[in-house]
């Protein structure tokens, strides 16, 4: 009877971990942004502008976006994680003074 019950036990322990596996797994998916969502954060970071080259990788579950856009006369280079944020920014200016 004791053996039974240590069986039970287990096999609980089994299922539960199971479930949380799949609830895991569903919510970095449903949490997770796409290319369109990506190239709207990374535009709105920056003010607008054109994407001029794009990138993405594939880091497990989801993507990392990184974009170069040129916005007047800044270029960026803005990096957008699997979840929408911006984790890199690096701008350089175009304009040189007149002189």
């Amino acid at each position: 009877m004791k053996n039974m019950s240590v069986k039970k036990i287990v096999a609980m322990i089994v299922g539960a971990a199971a479930v949380l596996a799949v609830a895991a797994v569903a919510a970095v998916l449903a949490l997770r942004v796409d290319s369109a969502e990506a190239q709207q954060i990374a535009l709105d970071t920056v003010g607008g502008g054109e994407i001029v080259s794009q990138e993405v990788s594939s880091e497990g579950l989801w993507n990392e976006y990184s974009y170069e856009i040129i916005n007047g006369d800044t270029w960026y280079d803005i990096e957008i994680s699997g979840f929408g944020s911006v984790t890199e920014l690096e701008s350089v200016s175009s304009q040189y003074p007149r002189g």
